[in-house]
């Protein structure tokens, strides 16, 4: 969806072309494009001139003779194509101003989902599209007005920055970007915002605005500013469209998550969060403690969920079981359990990718449930398979429980009771070593089988993220 610098280039290319062009009739082929009564609309439009266009957030507003002002929205792919008269119509033309001197504009819209309404000087700003808008960032002489509207909110600050009636003007492309110049993160609570936090927002939207509006915005997919001109700040961009890729400051993986049905993408080291709630993430190799280190965390006062005791009740779900025999191609006589389907899974490498996307994607949204849901500052969740189900982005931190191989071997002989079987599938399961989840964490905890020694390392933990 073209933003405020790509509604600000299509203002200035229409400034420089249509500028004192008189309207002789004007076609309109979808009604719903027009708010206003068709035959109004064309009527009134008969002789009028184009005296100046402007802007107002992501409207561009015609002004016209006679005091009268069109104030159109692009929404996805809205654009203005000026032509001779004798050229065939856009493809998607929608709404075709004739000129007297023998050229149109057409208003060109495939997805149809723009707008745009005749009104007067003395009524715009009162037209309900137009008074809802907030201030533009270059509008904001200070943020009292944010900080006391945000007070009670805990509406994640990248939904609140697209919200156009607080700030007007940006979208996804730049609030993700105004987010990582600022080094906040999306998901902080818009309340936790200090005056100075709303003062960074406001200037980094300042600076990356300008310098999207200097390059002309942002080409993105399909969208272009006019026929044949390209927006170039598309190959300036830090972090929107680049999950995945590496930080352009710290080389960190970017992290991408839905937030508010918006796509976003931050750098969980250069965006840390600075206000609670936090949630943090546990991992490690099997038989390293993490349940030991989980009831740590709880008496500190963090909430604990395990991701082992949501799979269990998964398991008892008769129509997630029937999913999963699906899936194998296995009917489990005698009864589903997990050690029936382990040992399925073991000989079975293709059915056992195909059920782990199935339940990691049935664990996530529990544990997103019980995320949005927990009241208190830290919430803990001990994934054991984190990097492998891609669960990273749920979290602020990632700690790694790490154990010498000959400690984790004696808790995994403990566990199977001596079973040299049992002992070998559970082995088995360990593929990776503690390196691998080491090296991927914010934080380490090296579990030596020492309780005191384990409690001090968590409650430091505790105390570095801000309990």
């Amino acid at each position: 969806m073209p933003e405020l610098p790509e509604v600000e280039t299509i203002k200035n290319i229409l400034a420089n072309s249509v500028t004192g062009k008189t309207i002789v009739s004007v076609d309109i082929f979808r009604e719903k494009s027009v708010l206003n009564d068709r035959d109004y609309f064309c009527k009134a439009l008969k002789g009028k001139t184009i005296e100046e266009i402007g802007r107002k957030g992501k409207f561009l507003l015609f002004y016209l003779s006679d005091d009268y002002v069109i104030f159109s929205h692009l929404r996805m792919e809205g654009k203005y194509y000026l032509y001779d008269e004798e050229k065939e119509n856009s493809k998607y033309a929608k709404v075709v101003f004739h000129f007297s001197d023998n050229t149109k504009l057409c208003y060109d819209d495939s997805r149809s989902f723009g707008i745009m309404k005749l009104t007067t000087k003395e009524a715009l700003s009162a037209e309900k599209e137009i008074k809802k808008l907030g201030f533009e960032p270059f509008e904001i002489e200070n943020v009292d007005f944010l900080i006391k509207r945000n007070r009670n909110s805990k509406k994640p600050l990248k939904s609140t920055l697209l919200d156009q009636s607080q700030i007007s003007g940006l979208g996804n492309i730049y609030s993700d970007e105004v987010l990582f110049l600022s080094k906040m993160h999306p998901l902080t609570e818009s309340r936790c915002l200090s005056e100075s936090d709303w003062w960074e927002i406001v200037n980094s939207s300042k600076k990356v605005l300008n310098e999207a509006i200097k390059a002309g915005g942002s080409t993105i997919h399909s969208y272009h500013p006019a026929e044949g001109i390209d927006g170039m700040f598309q190959t300036r961009l830090n972090v929107y469209g680049k999950k995945g890729d590496s930080c352009p400051v710290c080389g960190h993986e970017l992290y991408y998550k839905k937030i508010g049905g918006r796509g976003t993408t931050w750098c969980p080291v250069c965006q840390r969060k600075k206000y609670p709630p936090y949630y943090i993430g546990l991992t490690g190799p099997l038989a390293s403690g993490k349940s030991t280190a989980m009831d740590i965390f709880s008496k500190n006062g963090a909430t604990t969920i395990s991701c082992d005791e949501i799979v269990h009740k998964l398991y008892e779900d008769s129509n997630v079981t029937s999913k999963i025999a699906k899936i194998i191609g296995h009917d489990f006589e005698g009864g589903f359990s997990r050690e029936k389907l382990r040992e399925e899974l073991l000989s079975n490498p293709k059915a056992e990718k195909k059920v782990d996307t199935y339940v990691h994607k049935l664990v996530r949204e529990e544990v997103e449930k019980e995320l949005a849901n927990s009241k208190t500052r830290l919430t803990a969740v001990e994934v054991p398979l984190l990097f492998e189900a891609h669960f990273e982005n749920l979290f602020d931190y990632i700690v790694c429980v790490a154990a010498p191989d000959k400690k984790r071997n004696e808790y995994l002989t403990k566990r199977t009771n001596g079973d040299a079987r049992a002992f070998n599938e559970l082995q088995a399961l360990n593929k990776n070593p503690n390196e691998f989840y080491a090296s991927r964490s914010d934080f380490v905890i090296e579990n030596d089988g020492d309780i005191s020694r384990l409690e001090k390392q968590i409650k430091n933990i505790v105390s570095k993220v801000g309990l």
